[in-house]
């Protein structure tokens, strides 16, 4: 078992405005500082950014008296697969953000969280500072991990997948993995000047093209991944895209067929995922995911957008297992992706987000919790009203100034009344807030 990374922390910002050199070396310090004379890893997808604010990073860590172990061109989950192996204490990823092109995005994953508020800068002394190990041949072993740990049955199928990857994406481990599986691949890469304008990229345009191209090839599935491989996106065999909260339920209903649970998610969790996992379910806010799948013992957790935690390999959010776990179940069940998705409930839902001052999105939430109090809420992470015919949702963004709002219902019609209401509602709550 590899060791647990019970938390992520992100930073996004834009390149060379709110994330500069400066920035990136001051906050190496910060965590250097923190961690202490210890190991941390690092890691960055192939954009050049990514690679600028990497090093960065990397020199405040070494001034701080950190060893630094720098996998170059790294996922996620390679990196934290080598967590025991270099004795790190905590692992860096530096990538593109998946939502804007001119954005940056470092991950923070460890056992502890990090306090990321300004302290004086201390260096350590000349003789002490932190050296740097570069990683070599680093692929084999986590290609080794994953192909024991998935059943032969896939083996056995000869799927055909697409796989569908941005320009900076650092490998394509996941072709090298099935071909040793017996399967066949057809790897498509979104080029910037195509796709470069419709972030994030799981977008219209590239869901389309992996779509037309699961189709035309009669190939098993479609999947696109991230740069980071802590996010995945299924396309079934007739080129429909799977929404997350139905392979969450797919996953969950695999791992509780021979467990008793628990399963983690967040409060974004579908209703159908409810009836899947029955009183096995734990819902959390966002932010808590990784760090409830530890500390309750789950089989499985997952959390929108399509990112999910398989305990049995790793503590880690790991696109490239959840791609591989889903050929197993496939394979054993002997059904197709499309009838795996039909096998589970399904609910109407909305989603859509209202624009929301910083400093006004607590205030929102306590107006909403005084409107709601007749009602069945929870306050895990925003509001969360439970109803007879579904639920709504209403949670801050973590990132942007955004309320966001997740509706669903047994019915579309009843979704999109439920959809206006609740924007007139906030609408309505923000003009007062406004107002004062």
């Amino acid at each position: 078992m590899i060791p647990m990374a019970r938390y992520v922390q992100d930073i996004r910002g834009s390149v060379n405005r709110d994330i500069d050199c400066s920035f990136a070396l001051n906050l190496g310090m910060l965590i250097g500082d923190y961690v202490s004379c210890k190991r941390v890893l690092i890691g960055r997808d192939a954009h050049t950014p990514s690679q600028m604010i990497k090093r960065a990073i990397g020199t405040g860590l070494m001034a701080a008296g950190v060893d630094v172990i720098d996998f170059g061109v790294a996922t996620v989950p390679v990196i934290h697969h080598h967590m025991e192996r270099f004795e790190g204490h905590l692992m860096i990823n530096v990538s593109r953000s998946p939502l804007r092109t001119d954005e940056i995005n470092i991950k923070l994953l460890s056992n502890h969280e990090i306090p990321l508020e300004q302290r004086p800068t201390v260096y350590a002394d000349w003789n002490q500072l932190g050296k740097l190990q570069y990683v070599n041949n680093y692929l084999d072993s986590y290609i080794k991990s994953i192909v024991e740990s998935i059943s032969p049955s896939v083996g056995n199928r000869e799927f055909m997948v697409v796989l569908g990857y941005d320009e900076g994406s650092p490998w394509n481990i996941e072709g090298d993995i099935l071909n040793q599986l017996n399967c066949q691949t057809i790897s498509i890469t979104f080029r910037g000047s195509l796709f470069g304008k419709n972030f994030p990229l799981a977008n219209a345009s590239s869901i389309s093209m992996i779509a037309d191209v699961v189709r035309a090839s009669g190939a098993d599935m479609g999947v696109i991944l991230d740069n980071d491989r802590d996010t995945i996106f299924f396309i079934d065999e007739r080129g429909e895209l799977i929404r997350d909260q139905t392979v969450l339920s797919i996953f969950a209903d695999h791992y509780l067929k021979s467990s008793d649970g628990p399963v983690v998610s967040s409060v974004v969790a579908s209703k159908a995922l409810e009836n899947v996992a029955g009183g096995r379910l734990i819902r959390t806010s966002v932010n808590d995911v990784l760090n409830r799948v530890y500390t309750e013992n789950a089989v499985f957790g997952g959390d929108e957008p399509g990112m999910y935690i398989f305990p049995e390999f790793q503590y880690c959010y790991d696109a490239t297992f959840a791609l591989l776990k889903m050929l197993e179940i496939m394979a054993e069940r002997n059904m197709t992706l499309h009838n795996l998705a039909s096998g589970m409930g399904r609910y109407s839902r909305a989603e859509f987000s209202m624009e929301c001052p910083n400093e006004f999105k607590d205030s929102v939430i306590e107006r909403l919790a005084e409107h709601f109090s007749d009602k069945r809420i929870e306050l895990i992470d925003g509001i969360r009203v439970e109803e007879s015919s579904g639920v709504v949702l209403i949670r801050p963004s973590r990132f942007e100034p955004l309320i966001r709002v997740y509706i669903e219902s047994e019915s579309s019609e009843e979704t999109q009344k439920k959809s206006r209401h609740i924007m007139n509602l906030l609408k309505s709550k923000m003009s007062d807030l406004h107002g004062e």
